[in-house]
């Protein structure tokens, strides 16, 4: 890992140049403030949409709104990853901008790790930002909410977006097209959201993180330690298939 600390420097100060890290951070800074809102004043619109019709809702809580915001965060967050990573390396590829940085006395595995930790921080940062946001208008909506749960929320919801950033880095590694490379990624993402519906091999799948990470919220001891093993073991993979491919590949 000879000039990891160097590539990574590049790399994050690649994600300020580029605006990445604040495109992520508005993304999720505004979902932390719009989903308490949300939450807090949906059942009223609806009432006032139904006029005459009669609908009855359960009072709005924080645990409600702490969890809708992991849930939608999930849901664009995917998007976002594979937007802002797809031509992490087809786009340096195609502008020759990766041939000179391999030319220096750095390997091709490095050169891998730096982007997925640039990318993973940006993510950790928008998600930290996001969080910090949701909590502190979820206590001005609602009061009191569980502040522990929430924080292991969002630590196991920057696990589950390392994952999806390996698996694009990976995609981005083996075509050349960054549409190709995000489409590809987006699809596998998406089979594996739905294979962790499958009961004998859901309970492995990274999509268990989320569903983990609301029970913490709403105070409930539940646990998914099988999925966070094979989380930390899909990212190794993906960034030793991604060095294999670069190493068969003409940069």
């Amino acid at each position: 890992m000879s000039g990891l600390g160097v590539l990574l420097k590049k790399e994050l100060k690649e994600q300020l140049r580029s605006y990445r890290l604040l495109i992520v951070c508005a993304v999720f800074i505004l979902f932390g403030l719009a989903t308490p809102l949300l939450v807090k004043y949906l059942p009223e619109l609806i009432k006032v949409a139904g006029e005459d019709v009669k609908i009855q809702m359960p009072a709005p809580t924080a645990v409600q709104a702490l969890q809708e915001y992991a849930d939608s965060m999930i849901q664009i967050g995917v998007l976002v990853a594979v937007l802002v990573t797809m031509g992490a390396i087809a786009r340096e590829r195609e502008l020759g901008t990766a041939a000179m940085t391999l030319t220096k006395p750095v390997g091709r595995g490095t050169f891998i790790v730096a982007k997925l930790l640039a990318a993973s921080t940006t993510f950790a940062i928008a998600i930290a930002a996001g969080a910090v946001a949701c909590y502190f208008y979820t206590i001005i909506l609602f009061g009191e909410a569980n502040a522990a749960g929430f924080l292991a929320s969002n630590l196991l919801m920057v696990l589950f977006f390392a994952v999806c950033l390996s698996i694009t880095l990976l995609c981005s590694s083996f075509f050349k097209s960054q549409l190709a490379a995000g489409g590809v990624a987006l699809v596998i993402i998406v089979v594996l959201a739905l294979i962790s519906a499958i009961p004998w091999i859901g309970p492995y799948m990274p999509g268990k993180l989320t569903g983990w990470g609301m029970a913490l919220v709403a105070g409930s001891s539940g646990s998914a330690w099988r999925s966070f093993g094979v989380s930390l073991a899909l990212i190794i993979l993906c960034v030793v298939l991604s060095w294999q491919t670069l190493q068969r590949q003409e940069v």
